[in-house]
């Protein structure tokens, strides 16, 4: 290999990365306590080598994580968006106290910003469109409107590709409509098992998607022309898409969008009847 060439492959392995932020927001009321919370933390701690070696692999992009946690307020349980291969053992997350929706968006928006996570300081390279990811059972119980209109302001927010899953039945499923708009982002899931695969198909899936999306200038007054119309026909299509074909292989434990859970027949029951515990209702 010539001094050139091996000069030339050493500049380039130093390039810098764009940044693919994933977010995630997760639930941890008193409702999330058990099997719930259970499943939750065991699908974050087996995603977090996946998204590392997806990371790894591509070229022009890393994949860094913020994940927060909202019951009686809420918390980062991240610093800062975090590099994966900074990323420590994952401590689970209880489950206690009530479900402070709003907070939770307020204190994103205050993240999404360049004082907050998306400093161009630590992404010289800058940021891909973010993902985030929303995890609830429940019902609000603050002002979660006056927030989320705050939150739709911001640019960052706006061009996101915003996923939500819906943990059992009693989830509110408009007010999970309302923070992502999209319909057919919107996931329920009735079980331990479809909760854990769905968590790792959408966190790894959403994140080669989104890093295909459009930029954002958090430096320019208004938000780039191009955003929405990658995020509407591409990002978010592309989703749609490919969770639909993974859905035609899951069990009715599993919809999306505007779609009801159908009947469980005597059938799907006796062939269900040696699936281990992954499979079990929350209660």
């Amino acid at each position: 290999m010539s001094d050139n060439l091996s000069s030339f492959l050493g500049s380039a392995e130093g390039i810098p990365k764009r940044v693919m932020p994933i977010f995630f927001m997760i639930d941890t009321s008193g409702s999330m306590e058990g099997k719930k919370i259970g499943a939750v933390n065991s699908a974050i701690e087996e995603l977090i080598p996946d998204l590392r070696h997806l990371s790894e692999s591509q070229a022009d992009s890393e994949i860094r994580i913020g994940i927060m946690k909202f019951s009686t307020g809420c918390e980062w349980i991240t610093p800062s968006l975090m590099s994966l291969d900074s990323f420590d053992d994952w401590e689970p997350l209880e489950a206690e106290g009530l479900t402070d929706f709003g907070a939770a968006l307020l204190e994103l928006n205050d993240k999404l910003s360049k004082n907050g996570f998306m400093d161009r300081g630590a992404a010289s390279s800058g940021f891909y469109a973010p993902v985030i990811i929303l995890l609830s059972d429940g019902d609000p119980t603050d002002d979660y409107m006056s927030a989320l209109k705050v939150i739709q302001a911001n640019k960052w927010y706006q061009s996101a590709l915003k996923i939500a899953i819906a943990i059992g039945e009693d989830a509110n499923r408009d007010v999970l409509k309302k923070a992502i708009k999209n319909v057919e982002l919107l996931f329920t899931v009735n079980n331990i098992g479809s909760l854990r695969k769905i968590i790792r198909f959408i966190a790894v899936t959403s994140s080669q998607i989104a890093s295909t999306s459009a930029s954002v200038d958090d430096e320019s007054e208004e938000q780039p022309a191009n955003v929405n119309d990658v995020r509407s026909t591409a990002a978010e299509h592309q989703m749609a898409e490919a969770a639909k074909i993974m859905l035609e292989e899951e069990s009715d434990s599993m919809f999306v969008g505007n779609e009801e859970p159908k009947p469980v027949t005597d059938e799907m029951t006796s062939s269900n009847n040696n699936a281990d515990d992954d499979d079990d209702d929350w209660e």
